[in-house]
């Protein structure tokens, strides 16, 4: 990065975030949290490098538990293709470290050091990386340029940088141009998202491609996995209509068309999971349901039976992916919030996917707006027309749900190609 950039982010950004991190400690768990986990993170290098001191070692950043779910198919393939060497997995949240799966192929999991020049100076000189690879979208400038100081190549994975980008606007747009530049490599999760990152970098040498998005191939990889552990059905008859990950905004929109489709329809069964299944949130959706006469159940109370309400509330984390694969039609939450949740999970399960306006944070989305696997529904009147619909035109339904899936078996092989690269760029 240019020495203003550099200047600025160390004399203002870094003070003013590292004293907000100690305020907000003090209130907020996860934070707190986060600080105490990176006090064990040199202890753990020293154990580390002690152990492995001439291995060659690769460290694949992820934000948070989602990044590292799209890292998996990358991080598989680099370990069977170079078993050699080691691997190492940073986070930056609390989240993402605790609840990341421990897969074998990685050798160790760490906190990434607060972004100050001194401490990640100190991180790259104890664990000696010879390759770093950031995942979508977090990139850390004194990481980086530290990096580049110690001869480490770098690599952004599954890059996204939409059209509309606020990283594409005027001042902001300076800083994100250093900083991409300061990568090696970047690898674009499509045609559109690499003309936007060679338009924020411009005419540098950085070998910017277009290599798809890693996390179809995770997703395939999940879904082949459930098959083989599925959870008891919920249901075991009728159209199973399932809501995932939503949050009240979505629930003003979808509920009272839910309301007026299990009036019309007998045969339509109801699985809801809100984004956060705590207690309010729960008997908030019981209190509405028993106002319109219906009586919904939480799913920790069917105790591996089916169940025998139209209505069922899920109580529980980790099973949504795998409720996918019990439905018949599905919505995804938070598009009327601002930001829409994972589309790909129903998508692969072969489930036509309703969702609000707000869509456009997700490229699967939009792909799966195009093939015709994707349905935008503005309101409640749009919700309504859909649902019915698919209830009643079994072709449009087969059409739906075949174009979704297709969507994801078009794109996969990103990681391979990911990998190919990052092994041939020794």
């Amino acid at each position: 990065m240019t020495i203003f950039w550099m200047v600025f982010y160390n004399a203002f950004i870094i003070p003013l975030t590292y004293m907000g991190i100690i305020v907000l400690s003090q209130f907020n768990p996860k934070m707190r949290e986060g600080l105490e986990g990176r006090r064990n993170l040199w202890p753990a290098l020293n154990k580390f490098r002690e152990k492995f001191p001439t291995r060659t070692v690769y460290l694949i950043h992820s934000a948070s538990l989602g990044e590292f779910e799209q890292a998996k198919p990358v991080i598989r393939g680099l370990k069977a293709m170079r078993p050699d060497i080691l691997l190492v997995a940073s986070f930056t949240s609390p989240s993402g470290f605790k609840n990341a799966e421990r897969i074998p192929e990685v050798d160790l999991f760490i906190y990434l050091p607060l972004d100050t020049f001194l401490q990640t100076r100190h991180f790259i000189q104890k664990l000696r990386p010879s390759k770093m690879i950031f995942v979508t979208y977090e990139l850390w400038p004194n990481l980086i340029f530290n990096a580049a100081r110690h001869h480490i190549k770098t690599y952004l994975i599954s890059a996204r940088i939409r059209p509309d980008s606020s990283k594409l606007k005027p001042v902001i747009r300076t800083f994100f141009a250093d900083l991409y530049r300061s990568l090696d490599y970047i690898y674009a999760i499509s045609e559109e998202h690499k003309q936007s990152v060679l338009k924020l970098i411009g005419s540098v040498k950085i070998k910017v491609l277009n290599l798809g998005d890693t996390r179809y191939d995770q997703v395939i990889e999940r879904s082949k996995q459930l098959t083989n552990k599925m959870i008891s059905r919920v249901y075991s008859d009728g159209f199973v209509f399932i809501g995932g990950s939503i949050w009240p905004q979505d629930v003003r929109h979808l509920l009272p068309t839910l309301y007026r489709c299990l009036k019309e329809f007998s045969v339509l069964r109801v699985i809801l999971a809100p984004h956060e299944p705590n207690d309010y949130a729960l008997e908030m959706l019981e209190d509405e349901f028993r106002a319109h006469g219906i009586d919904p159940i939480r799913y920790s109370l069917l105790k591996g039976q089916t169940a025998f309400k139209r209505v069922v509330l899920i109580d529980q984390i980790g099973i949504l992916a795998e409720l996918y694969h019990q439905a018949n039609l599905a919505f995804v939450g938070g598009s009327f919030r601002g930001s829409i949740h994972n589309v790909m999970e129903p998508a692969v399960a072969g489930l036509p996917v309703l969702f609000g306006p707000t869509y456009h944070n997700s490229h699967e989305a939009e792909l799966l707006v195009q093939a015709g696997g994707g349905m935008v529904c503005n309101n409640e009147s749009d919700l309504h027309q859909v649902i019915c619909q698919m209830l009643t035109n079994p072709e449009n339904y087969q059409k739906a749900a075949l174009a979704a899936r297709q969507v994801i078996m078009e794109n996969m092989g990103a990681s391979v190609r990911t990998v190919k690269e990052i092994l041939e760029s020794d």
